[in-house]
C-alpha cells in the first residue's frame, strides 16, 4: 500500500512538473567574460540538483573516510598501548625474578606507547642500580621526575634506597632530608631515615625519630621498642667511650623511669660503672633495681662488685634469700660476697648449695679454689676437673707416671 501511493505521488508529481514546463521554461542567461550559458529554468534548476547531489555525495564520503582514518589511526594507538602495557608487564615480572637486563630492556621499549612512564623510569632505573650501571640509573631517575611534579618524591626515595644499598649513608641523609622537607612525615621517608641513622650510628637523631615511627605506626610497636633500647644502648657506648664516669652518670639521670627500670640497659649500665672504676654507684643501682624487679644478671653481677660496706652488702644479699632462695645466681653472689667478708666456711656453704641446683663451670671454678685454699686439694681437683669437663677443656685420660713406684 505504501509503496502504491509513493508510485502514485510520483506520477502526479511529474505530470505538474510537465504541464508547468509546457506553460512557461523560463529563460537563464550567465554571462562571464566573453562566456555566455543560456538554459531554460527547469534545466538549471535540474542542473543545480545534479550539483547538489554531488556535494552530499563527495562530503558522505569524505566524512566516512576521515571516520575510516580515525579507526585506523585508533587501531594503531591502541596497538601500541597494549604492547606497552604488555612490555612494562612482562618486565615487572622479569625485574622480581632477577633479570635485570631484560627488565630494562622490556621496559624502556614499553616507554613508546606509555602514557605513564613514571613506572618505567623507576624500574629501569632499580634494574639499571642492580647491574651496577651507575650512569644509566641517574639517567632514568633524572627522566621519571620529568614526567610530573609530584614524582619528586617517589624519586628521591628510590634514589635513597639504592644509597643505602652502595653504604653511601651520608648521601642518603640528605636525599631524605630533602624528601622529608617536601612530605613532612612521609612513612616511606621514615623507614628509610630509620636505616640510615642506624647505619650511622647516629642514636640521638634516631631517637627524635621514633615518636614519628610511632605516631604513624610505621613499624611494629615491638620493633621500634627494640630500635629504642638499641639506640640508648649505642648512647651508653658513645659516653663510656669518653673514659669520663660523670658523663654516663648524666646519660643515666636523664633516662626516663620506664627505661631505668629495664634489666638489660641497667646491666650494661652498671658493667659501664663498673669498667670506669666506679663500683660504688654501681652497688647502688643494681641494689634498687632488684628491688623492683627481679633478675638473675643482674645479681651475678652485684656479686661480682664492692659497695661502700661490704658488710651491709652481705646483708642485703642474704635478705634477698627469703624470696629467691632457689636463685643459684643469687647463691653464688652471697657466696662470693661472703668471700670479701673473709666469712671461708659459709662461702663454702653457699657455694655448695648453689651447685646442687645448677652445676655450671664458673661455679665449679669458685668451689675449687675456694677448697685447694682451704686445704681441701682433692675435692678442689675434682671440682676443677669438672669444670674443664663442662667447657670442654678437659684432658683425655691417659697413664701418668706415679711417684715412688
Amino acid at each position: 500500500m505504501k509503496i502504491f501511493i509513493a508510485v502514485l505521488l510520483t506520477l502526479i508529481l511529474a505530470a505538474g512538473l510537465a504541464v508547468a514546463i509546457q506553460h512557461d521554461p523560463g529563460y537563464i542567461l550567465i554571462a562571464y567574460g566573453q562566456t555566455t550559458v543560456e538554459m531554460t529554468i527547469w534545466v538549471g534548476l535540474a542542473v543545480l540538483a545534479v550539483l547538489i547531489f554531488l556535494f552530499v555525495v563527495v562530503f558522505i564520503s569524505l566524512r566516512r573516510g576521515a571516520k575510516v582514518t580515525d579507526k585506523i589511526g585508533s587501531f594503531w594507538s591502541d596497538r601500541k598501548a597494549n604492547r606497552g602495557r604488555s612490555h612494562t608487564t612482562l618486565g615487572m615480572i622479569a625485574f622480581i625474578e632477577g633479570n635485570w637486563e631484560k627488565s630494562r630492556r622490556l621496559l624502556t621499549d614499553a616507554l613508546k606507547g606509555s602514557e605513564a612512564p613514571l613506572i618505567n623510569y623507576l624500574l629501569a632505573a632499580r634494574a639499571s642500580h642492580a647491574l651496577g650501571d651507575a650512569a644509566a640509573s641517574r639517567h632514568y631517575l633524572g627522566l621519571a621526575e620529568e614526567t610530573s611534579a609530584k614524582a619528586s618524591i617517589a624519586v628521591a626515595l628510590t634514589q635513597a634506597e639504592m644509597q643505602v644499598d652502595n653504604g653511601r649513608l651520608e648521601e642518603a641523609l640528605a636525599t631524605l632530608t630533602r624528601a622529608r622537607r617536601n612530605a613532612e612525615r612521609h612513612p616511606s621517608v621514615l623507614c628509610l631515615l630509620e636505616k640510615v641513622y642506624s647505619g650511622l650510628h647516629d642514636w640521638t637523631s634516631l631517637l627524635e625519630l621514633l615518636p614519628d615511627l610511632r605516631k604513624h605506626k610505621v613499624l611494629p610497636s615491638e620493633k621500634i621498642d627494640s630500635l629504642e633500647r638499641q639506640a640508648l644502648m649505642g648512647q651508653l657506648e658513645q659516653a663510656a667511650l669518653q673514659s669520663d664516669v660523670s658523663v654516663v652518670l648524666q646519660w643515666w639521670k636523664h633516662l626516663s623511669r620506664t627505661w631505668q627500670r629495664d634489666a638489660d640497659l641497667t646491666l650494661a649500665y652498671c658493667r659501664t660503672l663498673v669498667a670506669l672504676g666506679d663500683q660504688v654507684s654501681a652497688e647502688k643501682v643494681l641494689r634498687q633495681s632488684l628491688k623492683q624487679n627481679w633478675s638473675s644478671n643482674l645479681v651475678l653481677l652485684y656479686g661480682l662488685i664492692a659497695g661502700v660496706d661490704i658488710s651491709r652488702q652481705l646483708s642485703t644479699a642474704e635478705a634477698w634469700l627469703k624470696d629467691h632462695s632457689d636463685d643459684p645466681a643469687l647463691l653464688l653472689s652471697v657466696g662470693r660476697l661472703s668471700l670479701r667478708n673473709e666469712l671461708w666456711g659459709k662461702a663454702k656453704e653457699y657455694f655448695e648449695q648453689a651447685y646442687s641446683r645448677n652445676p655450671n663451670a664458673e661455679l665449679c671454678f669458685e668451689l675449687g679454689r675456694l677448697l685447694n685454699n682451704m686445704g681441701e686439694q682433692t675435692a678442689a681437683e675434682r671440682y676443677t676437673r669438672e669444670a674443664l669437663q663442662m667447657q670442654g677443656q678437659a684432658l683425655p685420660e691417659l697413664p701418668q707416671p706415679r711417684l715412688g713406684r
